[in-house]
């Protein structure tokens, strides 16, 4: 089973920066977790088929992650990945 977690942004969105920055820690200690990354300006197709309901929005295989995210929420879901 692969380990993807998917990402929605907005460009100017503030929560969105903080949330990039886990990200990259992320992908530089585990480099077997997929990070896909999607703007919801520009690839809104795309984003449409995971009825997300707010920005930003973390999918963490089956948990979905919205809003203000706290790192404990993040955290969380990355262990049970």
């Amino acid at each position: 089973m692969s380990k993807e977690i998917i990402f929605i942004l907005a460009p100017i969105c503030p929560k969105c920066i903080r949330i990039k920055r886990w990200l990259k820690e992320l992908g530089k200690t585990n480099p077997e977790i997929k990070i896909s990354t999607y703007n919801i300006a520009t690839q809104f197709k795309e984003v449409k088929k995971f009825k997300i309901k707010t920005i930003p929005t973390l999918i963490i295989g089956d948990i979905m992650l919205g809003g203000w995210i706290k790192e404990e929420e993040f955290r969380g879901a990355l262990e049970k990945l």
